[in-house]
């Protein structure tokens, strides 16, 4: 006979009417008579085992029983895994583990609650983070926009290798992600010190980029294909920015990336913590990639900032505002090619389409204001809109309202 660990059930059964005696009893057995996967079920029943897993192990040396047992399968119960973080955390008793063991529970329990996507309470998180020295952690990010590409300069071991990534490409695409210091959606304190370190570590060597993250088990021997390179980082009033070059071969990235559908990375890497005043510090950062991920993962809240295509650049706030440099009259210069004024507009209108520009940002980039516009188009109806706004003005000093202020409720 063997025993087994479901990968991807979950038992909702109420954890009280679990027997968690019998299945000790059945896994003491299958320890007795050395079955296949019996040591592997001990260590995934229990969140921590306070003895050698053989024979001789008894009931009180496993802590933290969060499983059940299906036939020969073990299944992981959701309100048992939730009943031992609680038990783990004192609701109860404070457990008898020796504080190398509740930081083995506390990693253990984590787990599960990433594996089901659930927010794990945070007695959890510190007791995980306080001695997770070299785990692997990650900061996550989205697209905005207040710096262009060619704001955040090249590393210089980078200057050669951005026009060989380019070479050949026909549709280049940088950008700019940005991770400003502060807390995380977890409640851990980033601070400058261990946003620099990966500043740095950018500057020196760069780093690959990948759709999502690598396994933590896969990083020593797995060699995934990036689809983007850093190839340059700055330090700024606060916060980190990251130049990245998106690979020619990651043609649905540009794709996704352009149209707003991915606008989140996350910095992938170990951590080094303390504990200050109660809060958890990050106080070093080593860095392993910068991977583009889902949108609203926990992290840190990053963003993509700029995104350059050839001579053009693509700079978001809540969508992506267009800019260029001055071409002349009926043209629009784009690389080596000149495009005409038709081909620049229904450039526009794509992007206006698609969300990935606003008719705002538009007119703000050409410089054109509401009342340049309203009176080259508007004509008489301008007119009529000036005199009922002169009216307006006049009635708010009559009853001696403020004209510029704006109400409460919709100030951002």
């Amino acid at each position: 006979m063997a025993l087994r660990i479901a990968k991807e059930k979950v038992s909702e059964k109420a954890w009280g009417s679990v027997d968690k005696s019998a299945i000790w009893q059945r896994l003491k057995r299958a320890l007795q008579e050395d079955e296949s996967g019996a040591k592997e079920a001990v260590r995934e029943m229990y969140a921590a085992v306070k003895a050698d897993v053989g024979p001789d192990l008894t009931e009180v040396d496993c802590w933290g029983p969060h499983h059940e047992l299906k036939g020969d399968t073990l299944v992981l119960n959701r309100n048992g895994l939730v009943a031992a973080a609680q038990a783990l955390a004192g609701a109860r008793a404070k457990p008898n583990l020796t504080p190398e063991q509740r930081r083995e529970a506390a990693r253990h329990l984590l787990r599960h609650y990433r594996e089901l996507k659930m927010e794990p309470p945070e007695s959890l998180r510190q007791l995980a983070g306080e001695e997770a020295q070299g785990e692997m952690m990650h900061l996550a990010a989205r697209v905005s926009g207040e710096m262009r590409v060619e704001d955040v300069p090249l590393a210089p071991w980078a200057q050669k290798a951005v026009e060989q990534l380019k070479a050949g490409d026909d549709d280049p695409l940088e950008v700019v992600v940005e991770v400003p210091a502060g807390k995380s959606k977890r409640g851990w304190n980033y601070t400058p010190q261990a946003l620099q370190r990966i500043v740095e570590a950018v500057n020196r060597d760069g780093l690959p980029g990948i759709l999502g993250h690598q396994r933590p088990e896969d990083v020593d021997h797995q060699f995934p294909v990036p689809v983007t390179h850093w190839v340059g980082a700055l330090w700024k009033d606060g916060k980190a920015y990251f130049r990245g070059v998106v690979d020619k071969a990651a043609s649905d990235l540009k794709r996704w990336v352009r149209a707003g559908v991915i606008r989140q990375v996350s910095i992938f890497g170990r951590p080094k913590l303390a504990n200050v005043a109660g809060e958890v510090h990050v106080v070093d950062y080593q860095p392993l990639s910068i991977d583009w991920t889902p949108l609203n993962r926990a992290g840190m809240p990053t963003r993509v900032v700029a995104i350059g295509e050839m001579d053009s650049t693509f700079v978001d706030t809540d969508y992506l505002d267009v800019g260029a440099e001055p071409a002349p009259a009926g043209e629009q210069s784009g690389g080596d090619q000149a495009v005409t004024l038709q081909e620049a507009l229904a450039v526009v209108r794509e992007h206006l389409a698609s969300r990935n520009a606003t008719i705002a940002g538009v007119c703000g980039e050409m410089g054109w204001s509401f009342e340049d516009i309203a009176k080259e188009l508007g004509g008489e109806a301008y007119q009529n809109l000036q005199a009922r706004a002169n009216a307006v003005g006049e009635m708010a000093e009559i009853l001696g309202l403020d004209r510029g202020a704006a109400p409460a409720d919709v100030v951002a």
